[in-house]
């Protein structure tokens, strides 16, 4: 089994809130079709692209943790991501990046990362000119239909 393959069966049996909530948004939910998966000590490392960019989604499961003394404290999970471009800009030898939504290991964490992922990616649109300006632009310029002015 590839270290890939083992990480996305952990992301089935030990993580698997985490594999409901990502499977929406892969393509007729298969994760494995869109995941690059890692798994370390307890933490799984997912990783998706888009055309531009890549993110890195980090978790650790909530648990339990012993201080000694028999004295227990309870460990809130964890959920993160981090977004890079696939490329660097003209005259840059890096890529760039940003932190994105963390917090507890939760399906409100896992949402405000998709959020920001999708804001991410979300380009400006060219917005038409407004038709006073273009009518005060056009008023000022003369019209010229086949090389003659046209008032």
């Amino acid at each position: 089994m590839t270290k890939d393959n083992l990480a996305l069966s952990l992301l089935r049996e030990q993580f698997s809130e985490l594999g409901e909530w990502l499977k929406p948004l892969c393509r007729f939910s298969k994760i494995e079709d869109f995941i690059v998966a890692d798994y370390k000590e307890n933490v799984i490392c997912l990783k998706i692209y888009t055309k531009d960019h890549s993110y890195r989604i980090v978790a650790r499961l909530p648990n339990s943790e012993r201080l000694g003394k028999g004295k227990m404290i309870s460990v809130d999970g964890y959920l993160g991501c981090v977004a890079q471009t696939r490329k660097p800009r003209a005259g840059e030898d890096w890529n760039r990046g940003n932190d994105l939504a963390d917090g507890s290991y939760s399906k409100e964490t896992f949402d405000e990362i998709v959020c920001d992922i999708v804001a991410y990616e979300l380009v400006k649109v060219a917005k038409p000119i407004n038709n006073e300006v273009s009518a005060r632009i056009a008023g000022k310029m003369p019209a010229v239909v086949g090389g003659r002015k046209i008032k």
